[in-house]
């Protein structure tokens, strides 16, 4: 009960401070400039989506935070694991959706895993100290992005070379990484990281980057027993970066990346049970970024990346993958000026995706490798063309709209579409905005779901989303307050289906039933006495006949205030609600499917941070889980209790 009390005094506070939608700093919000839900630099004001946009100051804001932990802060996101041992699989439940129906961009070419069961990307595979900014677009977005874009897109832009010079960043700091029932008797967690961005008076820019993370003292299964601990899962990670470009501040702008990720993470037999496993994973990519700006109004825009992965697993059931991924995104931009005040933006393109991944196992009875599938047939190529424009009336009323055909190598070709009107008027220094969407989406089955072995199902269908949203906002100056309510309706989900129980026998397949998702969303922000930011955020999640969602809250609160104490000194506190959520697990001891439910709980972190005034030196601290609260993200496996980290950003 005193749960639910605290967590409505944070609803009620949504309703008169705001969200962490927008940029921590005090910018005017309807000129933060925003990309995602047209592929065109537009003010927020004339977006017809809710775009939420993480800068480089809400990053330097929560210094030792993860990807993860940025995203799960926004309203609408649960990146369940992330609260977990830091090698816990991550999985991306946005609106009441799953994984596959997530697509993850780096400078706006697609990036996945074609050996993952879903095929989605793993954030661990960047480092935050990478990243200038990151754009989130929920809802289905298949018409500019392509194949799994249904609940959300999620773009990540690396950093960006300064105008001149060169900048250096070196950032290091320890902390603990403890479960509520372990004492936090020494540091268990070492991050450091080295930046360099540049550019010469020629246009000639260029970067590189080094980060790596140990991460000790948390055992990743949790024990029945309270007095028996498990055996601490280590995880090690490294991400290396390196970039060249060229810019001639007039009309051509090209660059390119080549990066190196690889983890490796300490992992146990299953809920509940201790183990003595590792997986190794390491990808990767090249990406190149083209953009030709060849009259005032018009521009082609490349966007392409290619990865290798490597996953290995070391375990009593050892298994080898190797997959490779090419996507790239061609498009023309080109703006129609109508009249003074209006335009017509119209985006004409075409995407390329191809994804093999090859596996290998040990067959029982024998001690070698045997490969089950090879690239050679388990491959796909999607080839889809669209079109996309944005009418801007300057009168308020815009409109977006867009259709793309998307041509999958094993199925039919299939078309989506999306209309998205808009209008604002202002009333004084008061900006309110009214939209609306209908988009529908196409989720091909990913190449683990069609081929793997004992459990693929080359018989599977596409999943199609249709999506009806609708919302509000108001804002003024350095505030705002939105409301934005969906219902997605999905046709052909895929599921894990257990076909013969008593053999143990399952598959992937169709539902039959078509699945409905619903929510609302309550979104805003204010600064006071220009000292004091206030943000927070509502989600309410439901599916139609499902009293609970796997892993899901049916009820998310986030809320913060970020003071600056002292001149230069801030302090942020936030805090979380998630609600019930239905979880299962397989009990090895009654071999069978046990269902329950994980209670309610809400986190309270602080951060603190202290730039020096002389120098470009930052000192940053940070309590999680400052009441040490007991909870569970997924059952069976633990979580962190209060934990501590400390450190420190130089800049040259």
């Amino acid at each position: 009960m005193k749960k639910q009390i605290i967590a409505l005094s944070a609803m009620i506070a949504v309703a008169v401070s705001g969200n962490a939608q927008v940029d921590s700093t005090a910018t005017k919000l309807d000129q933060v400039i925003v990309t995602a839900s047209s592929k065109f630099d537009l003010q927020r004001k004339d977006s017809g989506k809710p775009v939420i946009k993480i800068t480089r100051a809400d990053i330097e804001a929560q210094r030792a935070a993860n990807i993860a932990d940025l995203l799960n802060q926004y309203a609408g996101i649960e990146i369940n694991g992330s609260r977990s041992n830091a090698g816990q699989n991550q999985s991306y439940f946005v609106r009441g959706g799953n994984s596959r129906q997530v697509a993850f961009l780096i400078d706006g070419a697609q990036v996945n895993d074609p050996s993952n069961i879903n095929g989605e990307f793993d954030l661990r595979l960047v480092d935050i100290d990478q990243i200038e900014e990151i754009e989130i677009l929920k809802g289905a977005a298949s018409t500019l992005y392509g194949a799994n874009a249904s609940t959300a897109v999620i773009n990540i832009k690396l950093r960006k070379a300064p105008e001149s010079g060169v900048r250096v960043s070196v950032a290091s700091f320890i902390g603990t990484n403890k479960s509520r029932e372990q004492a936090n008797n020494g540091p268990d967690e070492y991050n450091n990281s080295v930046q360099l961005q540049g550019s010469t008076k020629s246009g000639f820019t260029y970067g590189a980057g080094l980060n790596h993370q140990s991460t000790n003292g948390l055992s990743a299964a949790e024990s029945a027993d309270d007095n028996v601990q498990f055996e601490a899962d280590e995880f090690n990670r490294i991400n290396l970066i390196g970039r060249v470009g060229y810019d001639n501040n007039k009309n051509l702008k090209v660059s390119s990346y080549l990066s190196f990720d690889e983890y490796v993470a300490e992992f146990d037999n299953g809920a509940f049970t201790d183990g003595d496993n590792e997986t190794y994973s390491r990808q990767v990519r090249w990406g190149t970024n083209a953009n030709w700006k060849y009259s005032d109004k018009g521009e082609i825009v490349y966007n392409g990346v290619t990865t290798a992965t490597r996953r290995d697993t070391r375990s009593g059931f050892p298994s080898l993958y190797n997959a490779n991924g090419i996507s790239i995104d061609l498009y023309n931009k080109y703006t129609f000026q109508l009249t003074e005040e209006s335009s017509l933006k119209t985006i004409l393109g075409f995407n390329f995706k191809n994804e093999t991944y090859e596996d290998f196992s040990i067959p029982f009875g024998s001690t070698e490798f045997a490969q089950n599938a090879d690239k050679d047939n388990v491959n796909f190529q999607i080839y889809d063309p669209y079109f996309n424009v944005v009418y801007l009336s300057g009168t308020g009323f815009n409109v977006n709209a867009g259709a793309r055909y998307n041509s999958h190598s094993n199925y039919d070709g299939k078309l989506v579409y999306n209309i998205n009107p808009s209008y604002r008027f202002n009333l004084g220094d008061n900006t309110l905005k009214a939209y609306a969407s209908y988009s529908t989406a196409y989720i091909t089955p990913s190449l683990f779901q069609l081929y793997a072995n004992g459990f693929g199902n080359e018989e599977l269908e596409p999943e199609e989303n249709k999506t009806l949203e609708a919302g509000i906002s108001w804002s003024k100056n350095s505030s705002s307050l939105g409301v934005t309510v969906f219902q997605r309706e999905e046709d052909n989900l895929v599921q894990f289906v257990t076909v013969d129980p008593v053999n143990f026998i399952s598959q992937y397949q169709n539902v039959e039933e078509e699945l409905t998702a619903r929510g609302v969303e309550v979104m805003g922000q204010t600064v006071l006495f220009d000292k004091v930011n206030l943000t927070a955020n509502y989600t309410f999640t439901e599916r139609e006949n499902v009293p609970q969602l796997r892993r899901i809250p049916k009820h998310k609160v986030n809320a913060s205030a970020r003071v600056e104490v002292l001149k230069r000194a801030f302090l942020t506190a936030r805090y979380q609600y998630n609600h019930q959520r239905a979880d299962a697990f397989f009990d090895l001891n009654t071999f069978s499917t046990q269902n329950v439910e994980l209670k309610s709980y809400q986190l309270v972190d602080l951060d603190a941070t202290y730039k020096l005034n002389s120098k470009d030196v930052t000192f940053f601290a940070s309590v999680s889980n400052l009441l040490d609260e007991d909870y569970q993200e997924a059952v069976g496996f633990q979580t962190r209790g209060r934990t501590y980290k400390v450190g420190v950003r130089l800049g040259f």
